[in-house]
């Protein structure tokens, strides 16, 4: 992983200082003195931030007549993915207070109607504790404790595998010890309660990638065959004589598949059912015991939610979990909640808890990796330049250390982003119940879920390492971030060409793919899976349309900027 000191390709040292200080100006978006959130001062300092950056960065910023593109409803990026910013020490801009009103070190006054801009419709997230862990001890336990407490004997592995096949990571890990030394890396041999010793899957089965060949802890699975059901293929393993203590962990294992099958089969490959699959596991539990039902307590809704896995390496700056934010507090109880297919008691629950603050620092401490392919530099810079005006205000800035980075944590209403509103309506339209479970039970207790504080809507993410992550929106719809910002290309019907990591589009920053005149209902049936359809529910690709504003020389430099990150 990235150092998080690391080097970033820089615009030349004025525009850096110019940004920086545009940050301070802007008070980091809506914290007052009082540590709490004000969605007035919020607005009114990103006005100030973004046009103090256009009044030093000149024009070439802006449009042709040198207005900001803010102010057309402008290009700054909103949500699931696109562009971000960079930023470092000052010199320029104005460090007035929230109003608007004051002078610039450079003697450039900023006015009292600071130009409009889509960040102005963000509200900013306040942060909250988080419990403190060592983030080496999460590694280990991370990758060696049986958080996911039921899976398959050990004795019988090696004649499950072919059978599960694609829900088998290729490679062991570094780093591993015992039994777990040779094991796939999205795999953990543990003891269960029973004393029989099982392998169960971890969570580097969704958020362990591939990219330019290698094996990224922390980034978001992205080639993952989740329109296969595991349970159907291990219903296909001849059953050995276990011995009734055995027999009776694959059989607890398999049940819980069967009961996940139906809702959590993807339409594409590439797609991840963390949605459906949270929304099950808790409508087959007690709220107050975690007693496991073999049949669903509460009514499930029978939608295929598509979910592109972000990347890790962004826990660290986030105030709220999850596309929508609806994840406020202490982020450990929906992390573990993720991992509960087993978990029947809340004396076993607490037992994970008691060390899953050391799984969350682990996470919290990874840094995105660095671009392996060759940058621009020059263009990169003009890049920086028209990120500063068109996303940080959203996206946040980045500057050559961590410590300069800001990022404004900022949730937008569905009316702003426009993106696929199904994961943002999950907890207010299609599951409220499952909302009520949650905040009610031992989970509850760690982590609130709240999906309309204020509004539905999605998070703006920070973008360190936005590179490696397609395909991009929350649910994975787009698969370049070059028609993340030119929504008029977006293809309808569309498969990605291979899933070979080292063949990536350096040029449109994302994965080479062919775009079809067909899609799921017109495709020949062994060809469905490798086709994502844009029209099927939950699966649309509109929205942020932030960056239809920008020149194609100006999404040009903001891809190279991207790169830097």
């Amino acid at each position: 992983m990235g150092d998080p000191a690391r080097a970033r390709a820089r615009a030349p040292p004025s525009t850096r200082l110019t940004a920086a200080n545009c940050v301070r100006a802007r008070g980091l978006a809506g914290i007052d003195t009082a540590g709490h959130a004000s969605a007035v001062q919020g607005s009114r300092a990103t006005k100030v931030c973004a046009l103090g950056c256009v009044l030093v960065l000149g024009a070439s910023a802006c449009g042709d007549d040198g207005a900001s593109a803010a102010d057309d409803g402008g290009a700054s990026s909103s949500a699931g993915t696109s562009a971000a910013d960079d930023a470092g020490p000052t010199g320029g801009v104005s460090q007035g207070d929230a109003s608007g009103e004051g002078e610039s070190e450079g003697g450039t006054t900023i006015g009292d109607v600071p130009p409009p801009g889509p960040w102005d419709a963000g509200w900013p997230i306040p942060a909250e504790p988080q419990t403190p862990g060592d983030p080496e001890a999460g590694r280990w336990q991370l990758l060696h404790e049986g958080y996911i407490s039921c899976g398959i004997p050990t004795s019988m592995w090696a004649l499950v595998v072919p059978f599960i096949g694609g829900f088998v990571g290729t490679e062991p890990l570094p780093g591993r010890e015992g039994p777990n030394a040779d094991m796939p890396y999205n795999w953990t041999v543990h003891v269960a309660n029973s004393g029989v010793e099982i392998a169960s899957q971890n969570c580097l089965s969704c958020h362990a990638g591939y990219f330019d060949g290698e094996l990224v802890v922390g980034l978001g699975t992205a080639d993952a065959d989740f329109t296969q059901r595991i349970d159907q293929q291990l219903a296909l393993v001849p059953t050995l004589d276990l011995g009734d203590t055995a027999l009776g962990e694959l059989s607890k294992f398999l049940d819980r598949l069967k009961a996940l099958g139906p809702y959590t089969a993807m339409r594409t490959i590439g797609t991840n059912p963390a949605e459906p699959m949270a929304v099950t596991l808790v409508a087959h539990r007690d709220a107050q015991t975690l007693e496991w039902s073999d049949e669903p307590l509460q009514p499930l809704p029978e939608i295929i939610v598509p979910s592109d896995p972000p990347p890790w390496w962004r826990a660290h700056k986030k105030n709220a979990l999850f596309y929508n934010g609806m994840a406020r507090g202490d982020h450990r109880g929906t992390m573990m909640l993720a991992t509960s297919l087993c978990t029947d008691s809340v004396p076993e629950a607490m037992g994970i808890a008691s060390y899953f603050n050391n799984i969350h620092a682990y996470v919290r401490s990874l840094r995105a990796p660095e671009y392996p392919y060759a940058i621009d530099e020059v263009l990169a810079g003009e890049g920086e330049a028209v990120f500063l005006a068109s996303c940080a205000g959203c996206h946040g800035t980045y500057g050559a250390t961590e410590e300069e980075d800001t990022y404004p944590n900022l949730l937008f209403p569905l009316d702003v982003i426009g993106t696929d509103p199904v994961v943002a309506e999950g907890g207010t339209v299609y599951a409220p119940h499952m909302v009520q479970w949650y905040n009610e039970s031992f989970y509850g207790s760690i982590t609130r879920m709240e999906p309309d504080d204020p509004f539905p809507g999605y998070m703006a993410p920070p973008l360190d390492g936005i590179w490696a992550t397609g395909p991009f929106l929350h649910n994975g719809s787009v698969p370049s971030i070059a028609l993340v910002l030119d929504s008029s290309k977006r293809p309808t019907y569309w498969k990605r060409v291979d899933y070979d990591s080292t063949n990536f589009d350096e040029l449109n920053v994302g994965w080479p793919y062919l775009q079809l005149d067909y899609g799921h209902d017109e495709a020949a049936p062994d060809e469905v899976k490798y086709i994502y359809d844009t029209t099927q529910l939950a699966h649309d690709n509109g929205g942020h349309v932030f960056g239809d504003n920008l020149t194609d020389d100006e999404r040009r430099a903001v891809l190279e900027y991207l790169k830097t990150l």
